[in-house]
């Protein structure tokens, strides 16, 4: 039974412990609050029938957002926020389509059986925590006597329903995976595909000797050239935007309350506290706030113009008063001048430069939760007179410039946005005159109206002038390689040496390494239709004919095939063997997943709440 439960244990689908993070998170202490906006619509999605709350929703998607906060100090950029909303949907539809699936073929996990997994296969999150671990690491015997502890049975019950819920998901997938079957023959194919070696001699005409420099074309060539592909050339749906944004800039408000905080940090360096120890726990530049604020020496011109022109007009011990940049308010130490050489910025050459060597305080000057908070309800306000009396008169009325994106393309770069997943996916899903909600990025807040819509269609030259520059390029050099190499495979044919045909049209003979069929070789990398030339040489002296690759047009002549050694199969067998039954049995789930999604009934209401806030 035992062996049968760690064969489930397999990586062909992440069976994501949702349900036990969160009960980790519950016992230890490491909760997070539900994202609040989400809470007032009906339902996040539908799954055959079965709602998803959007209380579910959002535990999954803070526990995401929690372990990607765990990674930087930033804030999440809108594209990041949208991928861990997709994520967590995807997470949630598969967990409810699996449940549902156990349900339906009637499996159950035994109480012997959430014991033994508990016993022999203690999960990553469980192994983690401090509880079970000694110095550092997982303590094994110090988990079992958990185990066994009468005073922990609480906690283990309360841990039972959910190891059972996943087991019963390991046991359908063992389900679907059951009927792979890998063959003797299917190994020894596999082992011999991998070790097998040839050595060649290869004559390869490079893109590079015909596009340096790149031959030209006429304007009539290449509206020709166009003409002649004119299918080839379609141009992707697009869409306008007219945008009404406010930025995130911290308000009056805040430059004072920022700058009353450095007073206060200015006035306790005077008072005798250390400057060094206050930068470390106050200041806001975190690359120097470790260091106690010392930026180093530095040369006139790397800093922003207010602070160099303190840092070099001040003297050795000084310290300044709180002055203002871009940034915040600074406090600057200065700690003495040295006139030497440097390179990059700032540098003279040989001659010798002056630096400067100072400390500084940060305290940044960024928008409040209040600030925030009047220009979101500014452009709620906006959005509900557009509504009513249009978006370009309430723009007007509200004095907010109105910004025009231009036609864009799905997922791409909009103008005054940037890339916004979110921002993107509003004017592809939406029809001309749709108002969005407010929505917000790093940088902005602003509401969207979709003002074109240009359905995806053959491209007209002046769409495509830039990428037929390219092509007619392209075409010509492969063109150039392809007559190069038939000229010299046809020497070949009659009779000519290979090397001398090469060099007779300017070309060399390369000698490479003796490779396997997944190795990199130079001149072609791993282009498969290049390696399987190659391989298809069966005799010493034969030679391939012209085969493109991605770079240009190779040829080989076999010198040697060298046959893998059968021991060395015998010792790989094992390993072979699990590999490909891991590719059959991945490949079975997946299309057994797919099946499974195309014939379900699914409701997805998480992606329509782009643009909702966490201070609605």
């Amino acid at each position: 039974m035992f062996d049968a439960l760690r064969r489930m244990i397999f990586p062909i689908i992440v069976i994501v412990l949702l349900t036990f993070v969160g009960m980790i998170v519950l016992q230890w202490g490491m909760g997070m609050s539900s994202r609040a906006g989400y809470e007032q619509s009906a339902v996040a999605g539908i799954v055959n029938g079965e709602e998803v709350t959007w209380k579910a929703y959002n535990s999954v998607y803070n526990n995401l957002v929690r372990a990607e906060a765990q990674q930087t100090e930033d804030e999440l950029p809108a594209d990041k926020v949208k991928e861990l909303q997709t994520k967590a949907w995807n997470q949630i539809l598969s967990d409810r389509l699996m449940t549902q699936q156990v349900a339906k073929f009637s499996i159950v996990v035994t109480n012997e059986e959430v014991y033994a997994y508990l016993k022999y296969s203690p999960p990553a999150d469980i192994q983690a925590l401090p509880y079970f671990q000694t110095e550092g690491k997982f303590d094994y015997q110090k988990y079992l006597n958990a185990l066994a502890d009468n005073q922990m049975s609480n906690y283990w019950a309360s841990l039972e329903p959910l190891i059972r819920s996943d087991l019963t998901k390991m046991k359908m997938q063992e389900m679907v995976i059951q009927n792979a079957h890998v063959s003797e023959e299917e190994v020894k194919e596999f082992f011999t595909n991998g070790a097998e070696k040839v050595k060649v001699e290869m004559i390869d005409v490079s893109f590079d000797r015909f596009s340096r420099p790149p031959p030209q074309s006429t304007d009539e060539e290449k509206r020709a050239f166009f003409e002649e592909r004119r299918d080839d050339y379609s141009i992707e749906e697009r869409a306008g935007l007219s945008i009404v944004m406010l930025e995130r800039k911290a308000a009056p408000y805040d430059w004072e309350v920022s700058f009353n905080r450095a007073t206060q940090l200015y006035d306790s360096i005077k008072a005798g506290a250390d400057f060094a120890e206050i930068a470390k726990e106050f200041s806001e530049d975190q690359g120097s706030a470790v260091k106690g604020g010392d930026l180093d020496w530095f040369p006139r011109g790397v800093m922003v113009d207010e602070f160099d022109r303190l840092a070099f007009t001040m003297k050795e011990g000084e310290m300044s008063e709180p002055f203002r940049s871009q940034f915040g308010w600074h406090i600057i130490k200065h700690h003495g001048y040295k006139e030497e050489k440097v390179t990059g910025r700032g540098s003279k050459g040989d001659e010798p430069v002056l630096q400067a060597h100072c400390s500084h305080v940060l305290i940044k000057a960024e928008a409040s939760a209040e600030t925030l908070d009047g220009l979101y309800r500014r452009l709620e306000d906006f959005r509900t007179a557009a509504l009513s009396s249009g978006f370009h008169k309430a723009a007007a009325d509200a004095v907010i410039p109105l910004k025009e994106s231009g036609l864009i393309f799905r997922n791409r770069n909009i103008q005054f946005i940037g890339r916004d997943i979110a921002a993107s996916d509003f004017a592809f899903e939406n029809e001309v005159g749709e108002i969005s909600g407010v929505m917000e990025n790093n940088s902005a807040i602003f509401v969207l109206q979709v003002s074109d819509r240009v359905p995806e269609g053959s491209a007209a030259y002046e769409d495509v002038e830039q990428k037929i520059n390219l092509d007619i390029v392209k075409h010509k050099v492969s063109s150039l390689c392809l007559d190069t190499a038939a000229a010299i495979y046809a020497d070949i044919r009659t009779g000519a040496d290979f090397i001398a045909a090469a060099e007779r049209f300017g070309e060399t003979v390369e000698t490479p390494d003796q490779f396997h069929r997944s190795a990199f070789v130079k001149a072609i990398g791993r282009d498969p239709k290049a390696i399987g030339a190659a391989f298809s040489l069966t005799e010493p002296g034969q030679y391939s004919p012209p085969t493109e690759h991605a770079q240009g047009v190779v040829m080989f002549r076999l010198i040697e095939r060298i046959t893998p050694d059968l021991t060395e199969y015998t010792t790989m067998h094992d390993s072979l063997f699990n590999m490909i039954m891991q590719a059959k049995q991945q490949e079975l789930f997946s299309g057994w997943f797919k099946n499974l999604m195309e014939s379900s009934e699914i409701v997805n209401n998480t992606n329509k709440q782009a643009g909702r806030s966490d201070f609605m």
